[in-house]
């Protein structure tokens, strides 16, 4: 016969086991939550949560792109074929002229409506064969809110009848990007030039095309645009560097990949990369043509309760810009 226990125990074991059902319940809902994440072109910097202090120090040692060298530039996939630069001589006229180029499109693009397909699946880690759990298309709305230049825009999207997103029931879906046809672009901006170090790092042929490949670093404390990293109803600010590709003849921004300034463990967030592919979109309306993105691919590494490491890739596709008009019957609603 077994001893019989003592209340006391028994009742020391029932609260274990309630301890256990209770952090096995938060790890589900943690685990299968949907996680929207975003770098949302919004209503001007005022509006974008702001890095605290405390998050303010996770970028403050951040090694960044500006301070690369030769053997780290050539280690970088994009990079291998780039023809170096022997000095920074050029960068000034470079961002002097595609400064011109971006503020001129700003304060000339119109509110405007395409189609975007998204791809979104888990991958393996380090890995390309990304699996595709969720497949849709939306309606996708850029409008803008002034033509003084200031790159003031907005982006929604709706589904294809013009009803609002609801992201927190989306089927299969673990992270959901945003905001991407016009916030690279703002690193360019002239009144943002100041949140950001550049480097020039030398000519490249990109599909037949020469470029000048600029380099950026968002400067903490400054905040020219941050981006945001939406988890559940916490926004937190992230600060981002980059390459871009742009056209020596037109200055064009042909390509913009960007990628953490500094990894954020504070919200599980241990890499965000962007890469954003711009094509020529001739609007029929006005016969105006812009550089609009085209595809944008975007994968996120992050880490859960257990420590575990999950990489994900967004595949988005934009097609069939046309001008966006009231009697089109969509209800823009703005991003949460």
């Amino acid at each position: 016969m077994l001893p019989q226990a003592s209340s006391s125990t028994i009742a020391a074991i029932r609260r274990f086991f309630q301890l256990v059902v209770s952090i096995s319940l938060l790890l589900m809902r943690a685990l299968s939550a949907p996680v929207p994440v975003g770098t949302v072109r919004a209503q001007g910097v005022e509006s974008r949560p702001q890095p605290t202090p405390q998050e303010s120090l996770l970028y403050r040692d951040a090694r960044t792109l500006i301070d690369w060298t030769p053997d780290q530039i050539h280690a970088v996939p994009e990079l291998r074929k780039l023809h170096p630069a022997e000095s920074q001589q050029e960068l000034h006229a470079i961002l002097r002229e595609v400064g011109e180029r971006v503020a001129r499109f700003f304060g000339d693009f119109p509110n405007t409506t395409c189609t975007e397909e998204v791809r979104s699946g888990p991958c393996p880690l380090g890995g390309d064969r990304c699996a595709v759990t969720f497949q849709e298309k939306f309606r996708y709305l850029v409008l803008s809110h002034g033509q003084d230049g200031s790159g003031l825009m907005t982006e929604y999207r709706t589904d294809m009848k013009g009803r609002p997103v609801d992201y927190q029931n989306l089927p299969n879906v673990r992270i959901l990007t945003y905001g991407f046809a016009t916030a690279p672009l703002e690193h360019f901006n002239p009144p943002n030039l100041t949140a950001s170090r550049f480097r020039y790092f030398g000519r490249q042929t990109v599909d037949g095309r020469e470029t000048d490949v600029v380099g950026f670093a968002e400067i903490p404390g400054e905040y020219g645009g941050p981006a945001e990293f939406g988890l559940k109803n916490h926004e937190v600010a992230l600060l981002v560097q980059g390459l871009a590709w742009i056209d020596r003849t037109t200055y064009d921004i042909l390509r913009i990949r960007t990628w953490l300034l500094a990894p954020r463990p504070d919200v599980g967030l241990e890499a965000l990369v962007t890469l954003v592919e711009y094509a020529a979109v001739r609007l029929p309306e006005i016969s105006t043509t812009f550089r609009l993105p085209a595809t944008v691919i975007v994968t996120t590494v992050m880490v859960d309760v257990l420590h575990d490491r999950h990489q994900f890739r967004n595949v988005h596709r934009y097609s069939d810009y046309k001008l966006f008009r009231v009697e089109s019957r969509i209800s823009p609603v703005q991003e949460k």
